[in-house]
């Protein structure tokens, strides 16, 4: 599944949720990548850093998820991830990938 595909798969209440939480992180984005891997940092309540990593096939398949906070499967630094990618094309800008 594609990362546009994800976000629609979204009920309107995880989606809001993500919309929230990528609000409350500005300035945040998350760079183009030659090596389709994508890696962002977000604080956590207790000082550390959360570091999670979208890793994409070629053809902007997702490949693998990743994320220290523990939540398990889609949690909200991975969809605030998706979110930024998906509202600032930054696929597309990493190489010839397009959705």
């Amino acid at each position: 599944m594609t990362i546009h595909g994800i976000l629609k798969s979204l009920s309107a209440e995880d989606l809001a949720l993500t919309k929230r939480y990528y609000e409350s992180i500005q300035p945040f984005e998350v760079q183009p990548s030659d090596t389709y891997e994508f890696d962002a940092e977000f604080p956590a309540e207790d000082g550390e850093r959360i570091i999670a990593e979208i890793t994409l096939e070629e053809n902007a398949e997702i490949e693998d998820l990743y994320c220290t906070c523990r939540a398990g499967g889609l949690c909200v630094h991975l969809a605030a991830m998706m979110y930024d990618m998906e509202e600032r094309k930054t696929v597309f800008f990493s190489g010839d990938m397009q959705e």
